[in-house]
């Protein structure tokens, strides 16, 4: 039997691409303990690999060095090369960042370096909040970058990025939050947040809640303390408490409460 080529062409086959997304809450919001100044780092602990599948054990804060951090939120792969831009920066200098003016302009530096990787795509969304302490005040510097348009911002009292960073928002906002409350009051309220943030279905239901101070001057590290278990637990039992579901009994409307329409 002669047998003939076959007439099947060949085919090229991509695999597709599967980038992971932190869908997350990320809050970092100024107070005062013992009247000096603090910041508050909060965040879920959720990542998602868009199809394949998603984790709840997620690290989304990261030691930039000279008391600086990040918490970061968007496409995964892209914010994290970010973030590590802006270590090398920072980790560069030969002193402690002094001002704000540094520290924004190496972030628009680390910036402009990642609009011109293969890792920044147009199409996706990347967020940072960047704290630290300069003298006797905490900073928080919000940084985005939304389909590949870059903004640098200075929040006065809290940021809230992500998903549900929104809601985080709009709660903190409505508690009138701002930066002379004491820490355990503050704490909450940043702890409320982020748990009313968890009715976007993307947030994870875990919370990861640190305290970082001034005090470190090493070009590799900054001061924090993580919230225990037995600390968490006592905000969620506050809660738990303020937020019953149903909240409480309305009285029964009087028949005078509604007007009754006219007669024509």
């Amino acid at each position: 039997m002669n047998l003939k080529p076959s007439s099947f062409k060949r085919r090229d086959f991509k695999p597709k691409l599967r980038y992971s997304c932190a869908v997350t809450v990320c809050i970092t919001s100024i107070c005062q303990e013992n009247g000096e100044p603090r910041l508050i780092l909060c965040s879920d602990t959720r990542l998602t690999y868009t199809d394949i599948g998603s984790t709840n054990m997620t690290a989304k804060m990261e030691v930039l060095g000279y008391g600086w951090c990040v918490q970061l939120a968007g496409e995964w792969s892209g914010v994290s090369y970010l973030a590590s831009l802006l270590k090398a920066r920072i980790q560069a200098s030969p002193d402690s960042p002094a001002t704000i003016e540094f520290i924004e302009r190496e972030s628009r530096a680390s910036i402009n370096a990642f609009l011109g990787s293969s890792l920044c795509h147009a199409d996706e969304c990347y967020q940072i909040l960047l704290s630290g302490f300069i003298q006797d005040s905490a900073i928080i510097m919000d940084i985005s970058i939304v389909e590949g348009i870059p903004k640098v911002y200075l929040r006065d009292s809290f940021g809230a990025i992500g998903t549900g960073g929104t809601i985080a928002s709009i709660l903190l906002r409505l508690r009138e939050y701002h930066p002379s409350l004491p820490l355990p009051y503050a704490t909450y309220l940043v702890y409320e947040a982020k748990r009313s943030s968890e009715k976007e279905p993307t947030v994870g239901p875990y919370t990861a809640l640190l305290l970082q101070a001034p005090g470190s001057d090493l070009k590799d590290q900054a001061y924090l303390k993580m919230m225990s278990e037995t600390g968490k637990a006592h905000l969620e039992a506050v809660y738990s408490g303020l937020w019953r579901i149903p909240f409480g009994k309305i009285p029964e409307f009087r028949d005078d409460f509604f007007d009754k329409p006219k007669a024509p």
